[in-house]
């Protein structure tokens, strides 16, 4: 695989940077848009095949707040290591994302995590079809003291 256009790199880089400001923001709509109407996730215990409806957006919404209120969430963001042609449309994105936290009942920390996507061009839009996350979210946030 090459590495993607520049045009191309920057429309994925400026999309994900929204995507953090979303996930920071708790923007369930932008989140929701982010993704296609069914797409895969996974990490390195599971994976499942997701759909992107009204439930899909509530369930956002409900994370959202947990994450907020419970954990303390205060910023996310996400720098992209590399954008690589995949085939004709689709991209591979590798990433390394950041989560700060500073929960009412602990200390103050963040959790690092390096995720892949495999990424839809051509729409209005880039669509993720495939999220990666190379380490399991609860093991990160376990050994931040934030879940037991």
């Amino acid at each position: 695989m090459k590495s993607a256009e520049a045009p191309v790199r920057e429309s994925i880089n400026a999309f994900l940077h929204d995507y953090a400001r979303a996930v920071e923001a708790g923007d369930s709509d932008t989140i929701a848009a982010s993704y296609a109407e069914s797409y895969i996730e996974g990490d390195p215990s599971t994976s499942t095949a997701v759909t992107n409806d009204a439930d899909y957006r509530a369930a956002l919404d409900v994370r959202h707040t947990a994450m907020t209120e419970q954990f303390g969430l205060t910023g996310a963001c996400v720098v992209v290591d590399d954008v690589l042609d995949l085939a004709p449309g689709y991209v591979l994105v590798r990433t390394r994302w950041t989560l700060d936290f500073a929960p009412p009942d602990g200390a103050a920390g963040s959790a690092h995590f390096a995720q892949t996507y495999v990424v839809r061009l051509g729409d209005d839009r880039p669509r993720i079809l495939l999220y990666l996350s190379h380490e399991r979210e609860d093991e990160a946030m376990r050994k931040l003291g934030l879940t037991t």
